[in-house]
């Protein structure tokens, strides 16, 4: 038991090293996560623009030639007019070339509509264009920034990465779930017992409670705050290699 106490109690030990070190780096690895996501959605937007005209542009050349074999055809039809020996015929004809006519004017309409959105889509992609190429230094400044920084951290930091996967080794499962659960309620798990008071929150520990707690025997819990309590002895023993 006093080996589980130790081994939880050295694992805050090497927590509160880690938040620290973490601490240090401020608010860059934040700042560059979300650049890299504002930089995303842009890219993402740029591509779906231009996928945009590409698709308003095949659509408006269709169109365009689709009107010029139309205005072609009701020439035709117009030449045939003059031909024809039947009003039958001749009605048939002008039947052909008012739906033309009709689809040559919905061409023209979608057409003016293509014109638009193209001009509406265009100026969207260039501002975004343009905020990209900011946004893409703001994060390559920001990458080289927290660079420098983890190069003078990243090495402290695998050093007790490491430390802390051989602390894990000697603890349970069940255990870690515990002291992962009052870590992430109270910041932290264990308080040693501080002039008779849990060291965490500060509320009294009854004599009888700390005179158990010193045998090691099993895992006490404060009342108060939930956290696990030690002994001052075992936690004064246990000190980062």
């Amino acid at each position: 038991m006093k080996n589980k106490l130790r081994s939880l109690y050295m694992l805050q030990l090497l927590d509160a090293e880690l938040d620290e070190l973490r601490e240090s780096r401020g608010d860059l690895p934040d700042a560059v996560e979300g650049l890299a996501a504002h930089v995303l959605e842009l890219q993402t937007r740029i591509e779906e623009s231009a996928a945009a005209l590409k698709i308003g542009a095949t659509e408006r050349s269709r169109k365009e030639k689709e009107t010029l074999e139309l205005i072609a055809k009701i020439d035709k039809y117009k030449t045939q007019q003059l031909q024809v020996q039947s009003n039958k015929e001749y009605d048939a004809l002008t039947h052909e070339i008012d739906m033309a006519e009709t689809v040559i004017r919905q061409y023209e309409e979608d057409i003016e509509r293509f014109t638009s959105e193209a001009e509406t889509i265009k100026a969207k992609k260039d501002a975004h264009d343009e905020q990209l190429v900011g946004l893409a230094a703001e994060l390559a400044e920001k990458q080289e920034e927290l660079k420098a920084v983890l190069a003078v951290t990243e090495e402290e930091e695998n050093k007790l990465v490491s430390k802390r996967e051989e602390a894990l080794a000697h603890i349970l499962p069940d255990d870690l779930e515990v002291y992962t659960r009052i870590r992430n309620a109270r910041g932290k798990a264990i308080a040693p017992i501080r002039r008779g008071s849990c060291s965490g929150c500060y509320n009294i520990v009854p004599p009888q409670l700390i005179l158990e707690i010193k045998k090691h025997n099993r895992v006490y819990h404060c009342e108060h705050c939930g956290r696990i309590l030690i002994s001052e002895d075992l936690a004064a023993e246990t000190k980062l290699g």
